[in-house]
């Protein structure tokens, strides 16, 4: 005869566990939606465990194994979908719980890159034309010979006022790529100002002072860089050595910045410029960091061969000089792997780009034996972050840094264009999923894209000044994401206020969709491009 007691367990965990299906259930999905062909991997997350199927329109599955506790949840499901290819408007659905709704189809992204630029186009500084207002007309005067130069235009580079040159130069070649020419131009304009000699790159305009009171929006900018408020700010040379009147950085060279612009201009088509900064980054080996001031962080890039790896391959699609290939060559083999896959962590913007595009723009005019080494950098990288990601339900596989978004875009580009390289869908569903991460099937279930989808759950109160002052969302400007959670206790300098999200806050990561928290949830330029050149090359 069965013992009661063991019987009994059995049904109130049952009981419980249909009782969990009104509280302590969590559905997570991909906001936008999916192609057709795309894997669709749901996520569903519980305080117990759960049995049963689910559902997404006329489709129907069995929950499948329990992927066990990852970050503030006990109980994971992955729910496959990805048979379901009928076009529509779904929800997943599990009992009585349903995720956010999302489309399938072949015209799901078709609105979202238009999102994007509308965010580099409010952080146009100069002629601003969302606004319809000017800004920083006395751009800048240089930090080492005290000269007015002329370096207005550009972005602003995240929720402040300051331009950085290491991020604007990578978005001016990134747009170009992605197809988005109008916006590129306007970029590259400045990065053409910014060399006004063989032997000058500036690396900054503007430092943290502008941070110090008072908060106003670009036009109204009173930043006091010693020539009064709202007076020229500083430009800040590339030197190749520590710069910082207070804090240091660790600048070794030029090359990383150098070589960046030189590949830009090579899109713009000012070949001149180009090759002026070529020679200029070759002369100079190593990395140009921005300049702290005030406080101590700073873009700390460490590689540069990348950089000079992707000006050496652009000047060779655009004037078909042998001597460009050979370079190109020469620096792949030093630029390999990206550095940071497979890592726990890294320093901030210690390995930008993030993704090595010069590989993919390489790949079409080399020999077969060197097609073989370029694909195997980029599957060497992608085999790394396999291996971390399996080890968790939401397969993420990229360090929870200050920055993540960066990482998780840059992972599912390199995937897709190694497919496209290859023919090798290995990786197709991680990139997938990494995709899908920014687009809210995380943890917290928010579209790390202010704004989008609409009718969604996304990123809504941005560090930005713009929403701060005016309530004005930025919508379209792809936020820092989640951080482990001593980065985000490190980075933390006030209350945070009321945290709707407490509940999914975990060691594993934190976000919070405040003001107040600029290490998760700032917008951030050079992301929001990467997630549209991602966007543009997905197959």
């Amino acid at each position: 005869m069965r013992h009661p007691l063991p019987f009994l367990a059995t049904l109130l965990v049952l009981a419980s566990a249909q009782d969990a299906c009104a509280e302590g259930v969590w559905i997570r999905a991909n906001q936008i939606g999916y192609l057709p062909d795309d894997p669709k991997i749901a996520i569903l997350s519980s305080d117990l465990p759960l049995e049963g199927t689910f559902s997404v329109g006329d489709f129907s599955d069995g929950l499948g194994e329990d992927q066990g506790a990852w970050g503030p949840f006990a109980h994971n499901y992955r729910l496959n979908f990805s048979t379901h290819k009928t076009p529509g408007r779904y929800r997943v659905t599990f009992k009585d719980k349903q995720s956010l709704p999302f489309g399938i189809g072949d015209h799901v992204y078709d609105s979202v890159p238009g999102k994007l630029i509308e965010f580099m186009q409010l952080q146009r500084c100069g002629e601003n034309p969302v606004t319809g207002k000017r800004c920083h007309q006395e751009d800048g005067v240089d930090t080492t010979t005290g000269e007015k130069v002329d370096l207005r235009g550009g972005w602003h580079d995240a929720g402040d006022r300051l331009k950085h040159m290491i991020t604007t130069t990578y978005c001016v070649a990134a747009l170009y790529l992605a197809g988005h020419e109008a916006e590129a131009d306007w970029g590259a304009d400045l990065v053409r100002r910014i060399h006004p000699n063989p032997r000058t790159i500036y690396v900054q305009i503007g430092d943290d002072r502008d941070h110090l009171p008072p908060n106003t929006l670009w036009h109204d900018d009173q930043s006091d860089y010693g020539h009064g408020p709202g007076g020229p700010r500083s430009a800040w040379r590339a030197t190749g050595k520590p710069e910082g009147p207070k804090h240091k950085n660790e600048s070794t060279g030029l090359a990383s910045l150098a070589g960046r612009a030189a590949a830009a201009m090579a899109l713009a088509g000012d070949l001149d410029a180009a090759k002026s900064l070529y020679q200029l980054a070759k002369n100079n080996p190593g990395n140009a960091m921005s300049v702290p001031v005030r406080a101590p962080y700073c873009y700390g890039e460490s590689t540069y061969h990348d950089d000079l790896q992707w000006a050496a391959t652009e000047l060779f699609l655009a004037t078909g000089e042998e001597k460009y290939l050979d370079d190109a060559l020469r620096f792949a083999e030093p630029a390999g792997v990206s550095r940071w896959m497979g890592k726990d962590r890294h320093g901030h913007y210690e390995f930008f780009p993030y993704v090595n595009l010069a590989h993919w723009r390489l790949y079409r005019h080399v020999d077969e034996a060197t097609k073989t080494k370029l694909a195997a950098y980029y599957r060497d990288g992608l085999e790394r972050l396999r291996k971390r990601a399996e080890k968790n339900p939401y397969r993420l596989g990229t360090p929870l840094v200050w920055c993540s978004t960066n990482d998780v875009v840059a992972f599912a580009t390199q995937a897709q264009l190694y497919e496209q390289m290859t023919g090798d869908t290995t990786y197709r569903m991680l990139a997938t999923e990494a995709r899908d991460w920014i687009f809210g099937r995380n943890p917290w279930g928010v579209s790390m894209v202010i704004g989008v989808p609409e009718d969604g759950v996304a990123s809504s109160k941005p560090h930005h000044l713009f929403w701060k002052l005016k309530k004005h969302l930025p919508v379209g400007g792809l936020v820092d994401g989640p951080v482990y959670k001593d980065i985000n206790d490190g980075l933390k300098f006030g209350d945070f206020g009321n945290d709707n999200l407490a509940r999914f806050q975990s060691d594993i990561g934190v976000y919070h969709d405040l003001f107040a928290d600029f290490s998760t949830n700032e917008p951030i330029i050079d992301g929001t491009v990467s997630l549209l050149l991602l966007i543009e090359v997905w197959q």
